[in-house]
């Protein structure tokens, strides 16, 4: 075990806003992580350790009284409880059984005409016009439309929801230092929750919210804050990282013709893609607290130290995939990190996984060849979920 003096220590390191990530993400992941499995931040009150490797990760994200996910990553004190990614056993087995069945494969199957038909209203307005910022106009709104569908949301409120999750989630340090932006749109999100929870507790119909609030599990129904908070979580979780994953992707199989050549005319290679382009663009990366004085990646941290589990780095990680920064369709056992892994593995992963696969097969079989415009400069947002800011692809027109 390493001294902790010895570990590297980045002074000032923050990845959200380090500017070779902004520009060359992931690559910038790859290089520090074949640095060291580790690293050290000291941008907050606390140590902030940097886990990088597959191994690592996956044994931080395995072992929750080591390292909890009671607390966020920067903040001493925070309010709310981010049902159930913040909360830990035994309270988090309760939620995970009353929502795992709300977004099971059988659930997400049975309500794949409408996902599918959400994608196809956004793409073939988009045919004749031969161009578009697949960011604004496809990768945004396509999950927001599905989860407002879902939770039983007017589709007439997409882009007010837009706007707060642009303002939430991608609102900079630098244009708001004192983070009164980002705090105005998230009580702006809860105030909307709280009346959709009340309006459901009053008149239930079918959706995610009207389910959670008639949902009983050993005697026991969640109560009005639970389902907000749980609401919260869904729209700043599920939204977000499905826009930055299909940004990925297409910008991948736009600049990949073999790759789209073979998933449009061999369609059973589909799944194996897809598993591969998560893998490649594993986006999110999760915080932990260190509950007690441990070690991890050969490395002494403390109880109050805090983890960022950096899926991205550990899903290229060659110690764990042969020709990590390869698409490989053949490859086998191919066990990436891209929604966490343990008791908290995502809920929604079902669903992200039929969002990804819905929106290639329906753009494709209006769209199959397009290009990202010559020359297009592509930054990065790179925090909690990584994305493009934009996005500009270009075809023939129909």
């Amino acid at each position: 075990m390493a001294d902790r003096d010895e570990v590297p220590l980045l002074h000032g390191f923050d990845h959200a806003v380090d500017a070779e990530m902004l520009v060359r993400w992931p690559q910038r992941w790859d290089e520090l992580r074949e640095q060291a499995p580790a690293f050290r931040s000291d941008i907050a009150p606390w140590d902030l350790w940097y886990l990088l490797r597959y191994d690592d990760v996956t044994e931080a994200f395995g072992d929750p009284a080591r390292f909890s996910s009671r607390q966020t990553l920067y903040h001493v004190e925070d309010t709310h409880r981010w049902i159930p990614s913040g909360v830990d056993p035994p309270e988090h087995t309760f939620y995970r059984q009353i929502l795992n069945p709300l977004f099971g494969r059988g659930v997400i199957e049975a309500g794949e005409d409408q996902i599918r038909a959400r994608m196809r209203e956004l793409v073939e307005p988009l045919t004749s016009a031969g161009r578009c910022d697949f960011m604004g106009d496809v990768a945004l709104r396509f999950p927001t439309a599905v989860f407002m569908q879902m939770m039983g949301m007017p589709l007439s409120d997409l882009d007010v929801f837009l706007g707060w999750a642009e303002a939430l989630m991608h609102t900079s340090s630098a244009q708001d230092p004192d983070g009164l932006i980002r705090a105005d749109a998230a009580r702006t999100v809860y105030r909307y929750m709280r009346s959709l929870v009340a309006e459901r507790r009053e008149a239930p119909r079918d959706d995610v919210v009207s389910s959670l609030l008639g949902a009983e599990l050993d005697g026991r129904r969640l109560d009005d804050s639970e389902v907000v908070e749980i609401s919260y979580l869904l729209f700043t979780a599920g939204m977000d990282t499905v826009a930055g994953t299909l940004g990925y992707v297409f910008a991948h199989l736009a600049g990949d013709t073999d790759l789209r050549r073979t998933i449009i005319e061999q369609p059973e290679t589909m799944p194996a893609a897809i598993e591969e382009l998560l893998r490649l663009y594993g986006i999110a990366s999760m915080a932990r607290v260190v509950q007690t004085d441990t070690e991890i990646a050969g490395c002494p941290v403390k109880s109050g130290d805090r983890l960022l589990l950096v899926t991205s780095a550990a899903n290229r990680d060659p110690r764990r995939f042969d020709r990590p920064d390869d698409c490989v369709l053949d490859r086998r056992h191919n066990r990436h990190i891209t929604f966490g892994a343990g008791i908290h593995r995502c809920v929604g992963a079902p669903l992200a996984r039929a969002e990804v696969r819905i929106a290639i097969e329906e753009w494709h079989r209006l769209i199959p060849d397009y290009r990202v415009v010559e020359d297009a400069v592509l930054t990065h947002h790179v925090g909690g979920a990584a994305g493009y800011h934009h996005l500009p692809l270009v075809w023939e027109p129909t």
